[in-house]
């Protein structure tokens, strides 16, 4: 083979091998920077997230009907409007033996809080310690949580609404959500699935799969759905003389 065919033959190689690395490269532009994430470093993006998070809507829903009763009755749904640090407009759907199908409702804003067992009956003065839910500050306590999830793992993507998320599945015990939850009782193994927003880092959706009370029955499911990130919202305490 003379000098110039080896040339030739030698620049051929070189232009196959520069086009290949160009499609590979090509072939992995539609990566995105979150499938470069740990899922360390993805709950703490979402931690943050969460940290910052000023107002939301929240709902939540005993998926296996199971959990402990609610102020005597049996829990349903719950939806609510939060405003953090201290606020949030919350109704929550139970059934009561004695009057079935109910909505109760609960305001907070600040040191104050009521509540109604009906859409016609008066407020009452509610203490703050018996609130079941501190949704006030659900983004700053959700982020509290997140780093102390053990056995963390990236599990698959789902979409949630019109928002493609990443699932992290892992481990906490119940007391560990008490941020969140109040007046739960200790010691029960939770298993927690997160449904993160694939772009934004956003928690779209948490599945609380395990007892927080005593009273809950083995494989209670309740889920969370996480909702108007940061949309503006007013929360104001009720007219406490209104009557019946």
């Amino acid at each position: 083979m003379n000098w110039s065919k080896t040339l030739r033959l030698n620049l051929s190689i070189t232009v196959l091998a520069v086009g290949f690395l160009f499609a590979a490269a090509a072939c992995g532009g539609g990566s995105t920077s979150t499938d470069e994430l740990s899922v360390d470093e993805l709950l703490a993006s979402a931690g943050e997230e969460l940290a910052a998070m000023s107002t939301a809507k929240v709902a939540m829903v005993d998926e296996t009907e199971s959990g402990a009763q609610f102020f005597g009755t049996t829990f349903k749904s719950m939806e609510a409007e939060i405003k953090s640090p201290d606020g949030f407009r919350m109704l929550v759907e139970v059934v009561a033996a004695a009057m079935g199908f109910v909505e109760i409702e609960m305001v907070a804003v600040g040191e104050q809080a009521f509540m109604k067992f009906s859409e016609d009956a008066p407020w009452l003065p509610l203490p703050l310690d018996q609130v079941p839910f501190n949704f006030g500050r659900v983004g700053p306590a959700l982020s509290e949580v997140l780093p102390l999830m053990r056995d963390a793992a990236i599990t698959g993507r789902e979409t949630v609404g019109d928002a493609q998320t990443i699932l992290v599945e892992g481990n906490i015990v119940s007391e560990e959500l008490s941020a969140l939850i109040t007046a739960l009782d200790p010691g029960h193994p939770i298993t927690l699935t997160l449904w993160i927003d694939e772009g934004e880092h956003i928690l779209r959706q948490m599945r609380i799969d395990g007892r927080l009370y005593d009273d809950d029955a083995l494989g209670t499911k309740r889920l969370v759905t996480i909702s108007d990130v940061n949309v503006p919202v007013e929360i104001q305490l009720p007219d406490t003389a209104a009557g019946p």
